[in-house]
Protein backbone atom coordinates (compact mmCIF):
# COMPACT_ATOMS: atom_id res chain seq x y z
CA UNK A 1 0.00 0.00 0.00
CA UNK A 2 1.17 3.22 -1.05
CA UNK A 3 2.43 5.52 1.74
CA UNK A 4 -0.01 8.24 1.32
CA UNK A 5 -3.10 5.70 1.21
CA UNK A 6 -1.48 4.62 4.68
CA UNK A 7 -1.03 8.06 5.87
CA UNK A 8 -4.64 8.91 4.83
CA UNK A 9 -5.92 5.83 6.79
CA UNK A 10 -4.56 6.56 9.97
CA UNK A 11 -7.33 8.11 12.89
CA UNK A 12 -5.10 9.66 16.21
CA UNK A 13 -2.20 7.66 17.77
CA UNK A 14 -3.88 4.87 18.32
CA UNK A 15 -4.26 3.56 14.65
CA UNK A 16 -7.73 3.14 13.85
CA UNK A 17 -8.69 2.53 10.93
CA UNK A 18 -12.16 3.58 11.32
CA UNK A 19 -14.11 4.51 8.01
CA UNK A 20 -11.17 2.88 5.77
CA UNK A 21 -10.46 -0.16 4.75
CA UNK A 22 -6.92 -1.23 4.46
CA UNK A 23 -4.09 -1.97 6.91
CA UNK A 24 -3.21 1.08 9.39
CA UNK A 25 0.60 0.92 9.13
CA UNK A 26 1.69 4.26 8.92
CA UNK A 27 1.74 7.11 11.97
CA UNK A 28 2.14 10.78 12.30
CA UNK A 29 6.29 10.62 12.47
CA UNK A 30 6.47 8.57 9.14
CA UNK A 31 4.42 11.89 7.58
CA UNK A 32 6.35 14.32 9.18
CA UNK A 33 9.84 12.87 8.28
CA UNK A 34 8.47 12.75 4.74
CA UNK A 35 7.13 16.48 4.86
CA UNK A 36 10.75 17.38 5.83
CA UNK A 37 12.44 15.78 3.37
CA UNK A 38 10.13 17.06 0.58
CA UNK A 39 10.86 20.47 2.33
CA UNK A 40 14.35 20.09 2.47
CA UNK A 41 14.40 18.57 -1.57
CA UNK A 42 12.31 21.86 -2.62
CA UNK A 43 14.93 23.92 -0.65
CA UNK A 44 17.79 22.08 -2.36
CA UNK A 45 16.03 22.91 -5.63
CA UNK A 46 15.16 26.41 -5.33
CA UNK A 47 18.71 27.16 -4.24
CA UNK A 48 19.94 25.21 -7.27
CA UNK A 49 17.76 27.16 -9.61
CA UNK A 50 18.85 30.43 -8.27
CA UNK A 51 22.32 29.48 -8.44
CA UNK A 52 22.75 28.41 -11.97
CA UNK A 53 19.45 29.71 -13.30
CA UNK A 54 19.10 33.37 -12.51
CA UNK A 55 21.70 35.95 -12.47
CA UNK A 56 21.60 39.71 -10.97
CA UNK A 57 23.26 42.41 -12.05
CA UNK A 58 25.68 43.85 -10.00
CA UNK A 59 25.44 46.45 -7.05
CA UNK A 60 27.61 49.66 -6.54
CA UNK A 61 29.22 52.16 -4.55
CA UNK A 62 31.51 54.96 -4.49
CA UNK A 63 33.29 54.81 -1.38
CA UNK A 64 36.03 57.04 -1.60
CA UNK A 65 36.67 60.14 -3.38
CA UNK A 66 39.02 63.40 -2.69
CA UNK A 67 38.91 66.99 -4.35
CA UNK A 68 42.04 68.61 -4.70
CA UNK A 69 41.84 71.42 -7.05
CA UNK A 70 38.68 72.55 -8.97
CA UNK A 71 39.44 76.13 -10.51
CA UNK A 72 37.26 77.46 -13.38
CA UNK A 73 38.27 80.14 -15.64
CA UNK A 74 34.80 81.54 -17.20
CA UNK A 75 34.97 82.13 -21.00
CA UNK A 76 32.96 84.13 -22.74
CA UNK A 77 30.78 83.27 -24.01
CA UNK A 78 30.44 80.58 -21.22
CA UNK A 79 30.74 77.22 -23.81
CA UNK A 80 34.89 78.49 -23.65
CA UNK A 81 35.09 78.67 -19.92
CA UNK A 82 38.41 75.95 -19.15
CA UNK A 83 38.19 74.00 -15.81
CA UNK A 84 41.57 72.75 -13.85
CA UNK A 85 41.35 70.08 -11.38
CA UNK A 86 42.83 66.96 -9.65
CA UNK A 87 40.32 64.43 -7.97
CA UNK A 88 40.70 60.38 -7.01
CA UNK A 89 37.49 58.28 -6.30
CA UNK A 90 37.60 54.39 -5.34
CA UNK A 91 34.57 52.57 -6.75
CA UNK A 92 33.18 49.06 -5.56
CA UNK A 93 31.83 46.52 -7.91
CA UNK A 94 29.91 44.07 -5.71
CA UNK A 95 28.54 40.74 -7.70
CA UNK A 96 25.46 39.57 -5.47
CA UNK A 97 25.45 35.77 -7.54
CA UNK A 98 25.91 32.68 -5.56
CA UNK A 99 27.62 31.32 -8.46
CA UNK A 100 28.85 33.21 -11.50
CA UNK A 101 31.74 35.15 -11.74
CA UNK A 102 30.91 38.82 -13.39
CA UNK A 103 33.71 39.46 -15.90
CA UNK A 104 34.09 43.39 -16.53
CA UNK A 105 35.98 44.16 -20.18
CA UNK A 106 38.05 47.14 -19.89
CA UNK A 107 36.03 50.58 -18.15
CA UNK A 108 35.77 53.92 -19.29
CA UNK A 109 35.90 56.77 -17.36
CA UNK A 110 34.60 60.39 -17.62
CA UNK A 111 33.58 63.11 -15.06
CA UNK A 112 31.31 65.30 -15.72
CA UNK A 113 30.36 69.02 -13.77
CA UNK A 114 27.01 70.74 -14.09
CA UNK A 115 26.19 68.15 -17.17
CA UNK A 116 28.89 68.95 -19.38
CA UNK A 117 32.13 66.24 -19.48
CA UNK A 118 35.21 67.48 -18.63
CA UNK A 119 37.69 64.25 -18.26
CA UNK A 120 37.34 61.17 -20.30
CA UNK A 121 41.35 60.34 -20.29
CA UNK A 122 41.11 57.30 -17.82
CA UNK A 123 40.54 53.59 -18.54
CA UNK A 124 40.96 51.19 -16.26
CA UNK A 125 41.72 47.76 -17.27
CA UNK A 126 39.44 44.20 -17.97
CA UNK A 127 38.63 42.84 -14.56
CA UNK A 128 36.61 39.98 -12.91
CA UNK A 129 34.27 40.06 -9.64
CA UNK A 130 33.91 36.23 -8.50
CA UNK A 131 31.01 35.34 -6.85
CA UNK A 132 29.52 37.23 -3.68
CA UNK A 133 32.96 39.55 -3.77
CA UNK A 134 33.75 42.84 -4.47
CA UNK A 135 35.87 44.07 -7.14
CA UNK A 136 37.70 47.60 -6.53
CA UNK A 137 38.00 50.36 -9.09
CA UNK A 138 40.65 53.35 -8.43
CA UNK A 139 41.23 56.62 -10.54
CA UNK A 140 43.25 59.10 -9.97
CA UNK A 141 42.34 62.15 -13.42
CA UNK A 142 43.96 65.47 -13.42
CA UNK A 143 44.31 68.56 -15.70
CA UNK A 144 44.86 72.14 -16.32
CA UNK A 145 42.98 74.57 -18.20
CA UNK A 146 40.60 71.76 -19.51
CA UNK A 147 37.89 72.55 -22.26
CA UNK A 148 34.43 72.34 -20.32
CA UNK A 149 31.39 73.57 -22.28
CA UNK A 150 29.22 75.18 -19.60
CA UNK A 151 26.43 77.51 -20.15
CA UNK A 152 25.73 80.60 -18.27
CA UNK A 153 23.09 78.24 -15.64
CA UNK A 154 26.53 75.91 -15.13
CA UNK A 155 29.03 78.87 -14.50
CA UNK A 156 26.80 80.61 -11.94
CA UNK A 157 26.04 77.06 -10.27
CA UNK A 158 30.06 76.36 -9.61
CA UNK A 159 30.61 80.14 -8.27
CA UNK A 160 27.82 79.10 -5.68
CA UNK A 161 29.37 75.98 -5.12
CA UNK A 162 32.81 77.24 -5.30
CA UNK A 163 31.66 79.82 -2.01
CA UNK A 164 30.71 76.55 0.01
CA UNK A 165 34.03 74.30 -1.56
CA UNK A 166 31.46 71.54 -2.19
CA UNK A 167 30.97 70.82 -5.59
CA UNK A 168 28.66 68.14 -7.17
CA UNK A 169 31.09 66.10 -9.70
CA UNK A 170 29.50 63.00 -11.67
CA UNK A 171 32.06 60.18 -12.58
CA UNK A 172 30.94 57.59 -14.93
CA UNK A 173 32.29 54.36 -16.22
CA UNK A 174 31.19 52.52 -19.49
CA UNK A 175 31.84 48.67 -20.04
CA UNK A 176 30.90 45.97 -21.53
CA UNK A 177 30.23 42.79 -18.73
CA UNK A 178 29.95 39.09 -19.23
CA UNK A 179 28.12 36.39 -16.83
CA UNK A 180 30.60 33.45 -17.23
CA UNK A 181 29.41 30.92 -18.72
CA UNK A 182 26.96 32.91 -20.73
CA UNK A 183 27.80 34.48 -24.01
CA UNK A 184 25.79 37.50 -23.83
CA UNK A 185 27.98 40.70 -23.52
CA UNK A 186 26.28 43.09 -21.93
CA UNK A 187 27.11 46.85 -22.66
CA UNK A 188 26.87 48.60 -18.86
CA UNK A 189 27.16 52.20 -17.53
CA UNK A 190 27.81 52.88 -13.80
CA UNK A 191 27.18 56.12 -12.68
CA UNK A 192 28.49 57.96 -9.21
CA UNK A 193 27.04 61.07 -8.37
CA UNK A 194 29.63 62.24 -5.83
CA UNK A 195 29.91 65.15 -3.55
CA UNK A 196 33.29 66.31 -2.86
CA UNK A 197 34.70 68.65 -0.42
CA UNK A 198 37.81 70.41 -2.21
CA UNK A 199 40.54 70.09 0.60
CA UNK A 200 44.05 71.39 0.56
CA UNK A 201 46.33 68.82 -0.06
CA UNK A 202 48.33 69.85 2.61
CA UNK A 203 46.18 69.24 4.90
CA UNK A 204 43.90 65.95 6.20
CA UNK A 205 41.03 64.72 3.77
CA UNK A 206 37.67 65.24 4.84
CA UNK A 207 35.77 62.60 5.68
CA UNK A 208 34.00 61.00 2.08
CA UNK A 209 30.22 59.95 2.74
CA UNK A 210 29.62 56.52 0.80
CA UNK A 211 27.25 57.00 -2.20
CA UNK A 212 25.19 54.34 -4.04
CA UNK A 213 25.88 54.20 -7.99
CA UNK A 214 23.55 53.15 -10.49
CA UNK A 215 23.96 50.47 -12.93
CA UNK A 216 22.22 50.81 -16.08
CA UNK A 217 22.17 47.33 -18.36
CA UNK A 218 21.01 47.02 -22.20
CA UNK A 219 17.72 45.53 -22.42
CA UNK A 220 18.75 42.04 -23.71
CA UNK A 221 18.53 38.27 -23.07
CA UNK A 222 21.26 36.98 -20.84
CA UNK A 223 21.89 40.48 -19.00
Amino acid sequence: MAFWEDWRCCRGKDRDCCSCDCDCDCDWATALIWAVIILVLGGVIAVLVIAFGVVFAPKASADDALLQRFALSPGSPASNSTVSYALTATVSLRNPNMYRVIQYGPLSVTFSYNGSRFDDSAVVPALDAKPRKTATVRVSVSGVDRPVKLGAPGVAEFRAENATGVFDVEMRLDTVLQYKGRGAKCPTSVICPLQLQLVDPDVAATAFQKTKCIILRAKKSGC
